[in-house]
């Protein structure tokens, strides 16, 4: 497969933790970049989504008693 050069700009937090990853799995950050886009274009990314039940996690379980909203954010709002 023939290989193009590219550039490209990511945040430096974003790039110090793709070049961590690559050294702890003993890859170079081009074989990250490329198994980061090849997993994209599969669409692995939709599917952990939907599985996962969206962004978040999805409760299924009973509730017992009642939660408001008030409850929730009664600390966050003071």
């Amino acid at each position: 497969m023939e290989n193009l050069r590219t550039t490209i700009v990511l945040e430096k937090e974003l790039y110090r933790q793709v070049k961590r990853l690559a050294l702890e799995q003993d890859m170079t950050l081009k074989e990250i970049v490329d198994k980061a886009i090849r997993a994209y274009l599969r669409g692995d990314h939709e599917r952990a989504q939907r599985s996962r039940g969206g962004r978040f996690g999805v409760y299924t379980g009973k509730v017992r008693g009642s939660l408001r909203r008030e409850d929730i954010y009664r600390d966050i709002v003071k």
